[in-house]
């Protein structure tokens, strides 16, 4: 598989670039250590720089490891624009890999929808429009709500720089930001079943160590926020994909 794989990893984190390591090896795949970005090494007037809290964005502020994450995927898609790849795959470094993976990505880089930006590989959401149906029992698919997690990710070139334009400043956490697609906007896909699943599914070892923010008030404004993102992006499926995928995307 012909493919630029960069691999996000912190310097602290060996076990982890270890196994990883080990992951991608039993497909015969080589990668790209891309050192990620340690918010909690950050002074708070660098933290403050990147991410001051937009109340109107999001319903807290962002932890040291979320902004720290983030950047880490920024410094990723600069990296993808910087050497002119038209497709990278992008990898947080606790995953594992499922048989049918570079089959998988072999068939969805043939096939891919026109004009896409990210392919998820990682993640299950509930319904969805079928785009592609692949050889192998794996279909691209479309969801009006897209997975939240970052760990596995297939960049085009015109993704990357379509990202980058909306990345900064830090408003919300990358995984969130990506759920905003329409502000890129981003045309995001996702293989189903999951070929990448979590190496770290319980979090014990996660290195970003954001909280949910605890009282009556931070309740209401993660409840507004929640309200306002559904409407938002309901409005925006049904404006960009219209009502026949918006439908599909419901009762997939």
């Amino acid at each position: 598989m012909n493919l630029p794989i960069i691999l996000i990893n912190l310097s602290e984190s060996k076990a982890r670039l270890e196994r990883s390591q080990q992951e991608l090896a039993k497909f015969g795949l080589s990668f790209e250590r891309l050192e990620a970005v340690d918010g909690r090494k950050m002074s708070k007037e660098e933290l403050d720089k990147v991410s001051l809290w937009d109340k109107s964005a999001f319903f807290k502020p962002l932890s040291p490891g979320e902004i720290g994450c983030f950047l880490s995927h920024i410094a990723a898609a600069e990296k993808i624009v910087r050497e002119n790849w038209p497709h990278a795959l992008v990898l947080e470094d606790d995953f594992t890999l499922t048989p049918h993976f570079t089959d998988v990505i072999s068939e969805a880089l043939k096939n891919a929808p026109p004009g896409f930006h990210i392919i998820k590989l990682q993640g299950n959401v509930r319904g969805g429009e079928v785009v592609v149906n692949l050889n192998i029992d794996h279909k691209i698919m479309r969801h009006r709500s897209i997975s939240a997690q970052t760990v596995a990710q297939l960049w085009s070139l015109e993704g990357a720089i379509a990202f980058l334009s909306i990345a900064r400043p830090l408003r919300r956490p990358v995984d969130v930001q990506l759920k905003h697609w329409w502000e890129g906007p981003l045309n995001i896909f996702q293989v189903s079943p999951p070929i990448v699943l979590d190496g770290d599914a319980q979090g014990t070892t996660s290195t970003i160590g954001a909280r949910k923010p605890k009282g009556i008030l931070n309740w209401l404004r993660r409840t507004r926020y929640k309200l306002t993102y559904s409407l938002q992006n309901h409005c925006n499926f049904l404006r960009c994909h219209g009502l026949q995928s918006w439908l599909r995307s419901l009762l997939g």
